[in-house]
């Protein structure tokens, strides 16, 4: 299960910056990324020992599954800006930021 967040706003300096999220939970380690059945075996039990040091499930992608989960973040991000008639002259990602279950883009209109 994934969700999808946007915020923007205008700056004191008259720059519309924004916000893009994307978020998963409930999920397993196998459905964010093409794994062989031993490698979803062998994530599940590394995430059944991290669940036992942490309060909360944590999952974690491996750096190829954090690419294609970006990719689809930036896609996202630019449907978002297009629908919302925002950044009709480019923009710039100034930051993204990773979680356990998320990330976040942050950047500015041209």
């Amino acid at each position: 299960m994934t969700n999808e967040r946007f915020d923007s706003r205008i700056s004191p300096a008259g720059i519309t910056e924004f916000a893009y999220g994307i978020s998963w939970r409930h999920t397993s380690q196998a459905s964010l990324g093409e794994l062989s059945e031993s490698q979803a075996r062998s994530k599940s039990r590394n995430r059944y020992q991290e669940s036992n040091q942490q309060s909360a499930l944590s999952l974690r992608a491996d750096n190829q599954t954090k690419l294609a989960l970006e990719d689809k973040a930036v896609e996202g991000l630019k449907q978002k800006l297009r629908k919302e008639s925002l950044c009709p002259k480019g923009y710039d990602i100034s930051d993204v930021s990773w979680k356990a279950d998320n990330i976040r883009l942050l950047g500015f209109c041209h």
